[in-house]
């Protein structure tokens, strides 16, 4: 008897996923093949996907399915607006979609303009029912020149975007400016954010991962959110956080002192167990070499924190442990916080083939963090310089 074997079950890519794919092809020289192992993928799709990539670097626009790239999916975005406009000046009862949806329609019509050569202004006018004279005067205002302050201010949060990573939203990029010299508030901040595209990052949706490890005992909250701590290296917190990359996951543990926020130890391992917790507290005490016995380590339940083995790390160094209500993350809020800013800062828009990326940039963004970096719980200083702050005193 003839055995029939099951069907191969069909893998599903993102458009993030496959845009990861294909840069990985064209900026860093990744074979066919390497994608088709790392990713499973068949090669036709592999090939398909570094061509359509290809071709919208060019300005060639997918004739089905979602554009890759930004530019292109705006494009279309663009047309999908248009058909919408066109479809309601046929029934007039729902009105315009452009501005239903948000859209600037001088700006929209500027844009259709120049993806769609075929449509003039005056017959984007017409379908839109904006009167030519209101084009033409908001797209005067648009053009008009600007003061050579303004010129600078402009330069000023262009550079600062970069060197931040594109990190900065209204308020620290504001002080950051005033630290420069540039009196501005933050409302003509947002305004010029908006004028020439400056975005900060924002997060992706979250991702659970199982714990490792038994729990064994759990420690009290003693910090009880006193998180704004008057002396350096007497309290720290931690916690470990996930890292995909196209080998499998890398885990992270890290902690922070509460007196200046500055990240002092951590490390990061493939396994989410209790020695990477121990080699991140290893680490810090390496650097900072604290009174231990005077010490308090904060952390969530989690099996890594609570785990014999880790309890008893604490104990031989005389290190008093604090930790979370169960399923109460503001108990951490800092620690939460730091590994928010790492992701949606520097990880959540890069790929990584392997552990090893992984590790050159975490190391790259605490440095980032701990001194470049303001922070407004510390008086927009950065870390460092708050850590130096409390040097000098002692």
């Amino acid at each position: 008897m003839t055995q029939i074997k099951p069907r191969k079950q069909r893998t599903t890519f993102t458009t993030e996923q496959k845009l990861d794919y294909a840069k990985l092809m064209v900026n860093e020289n990744y074979t066919n093949k390497q994608i088709i192992e790392i990713s499973g993928a068949g090669p036709t799709a592999v090939i398909r996907w570094k061509k359509q990539y290809l071709a919208e670097l060019n300005g060639q626009a997918p004739t089905s399915g979602k554009a890759m790239t930004l530019e292109q999916q705006e494009i279309q975005s663009l047309k999908k607006q248009l058909w919408r406009a066109k479809r309601d000046n046929r029934n007039p009862k729902k009105g315009n979609s452009l501005v239903r949806y948000g859209q600037s329609v001088t700006n929209m019509i500027t844009k259709l303009n120049k993806a769609h050569q075929e449509y003039s202004i005056q017959e984007l006018c017409k379908l839109l029912k904006l009167p030519r004279s209101s084009y033409y005067y908001q797209a005067k205002v648009n053009n008009k020149p600007m003061s050579d302050t303004i010129k600078s201010i402009i330069q000023s949060m262009k550079q600062i975007s970069i060197e931040t990573g594109h990190t900065y939203g209204k308020r620290r990029l504001k002080h950051h400016l005033n630290a420069k010299g540039h009196q501005i508030g933050i409302y003509a901040v947002a305004s010029l954010m908006k004028k020439i595209n400056i975005r900060a990052i924002r997060p992706k949706k979250r991702h659970y991962y199982p714990n490792s490890g038994t729990l064994h005992r759990t420690a009290d909250n003693l910090l009880n959110r006193n998180f704004n701590q008057q002396q350096s290296n007497t309290h720290w917190v931690g916690d470990i956080t996930y890292i995909k990359t196209y080998q499998g996951w890398s885990y992270l543990a890290s902690v922070l002192d509460l007196a200046s926020r500055q990240v002092v130890g951590w490390s990061l391992s493939k396994q989410p167990n209790a020695q990477l917790a121990q080699d991140a507290i290893d680490n810090a005490i390496a650097r900072y070499q604290p009174n231990t016995s005077n010490l308090m380590f904060h952390s969530d339940q989690g099996t890594q924190y609570s785990s014999k083995a880790f309890i008893d790390y604490c104990s031989k160094n005389n290190i008093t442990q604090s930790m979370s209500r169960r399923g109460n993350c503001w108990d951490n809020a800092v620690m939460e916080r730091f590994f928010r800013s790492l992701k949606t800062e520097r990880l959540n828009y890069q790929s990584f083939a392997n552990h090893y990326e992984v590790v050159q940039n975490v190391e790259s963004y605490i440095y980032f963090y701990n001194y470049k970096r303001i922070h407004s719980a510390i008086g927009y200083l950065t870390p460092a310089q708050k850590m130096a702050e409390f040097e000098k005193v002692a």
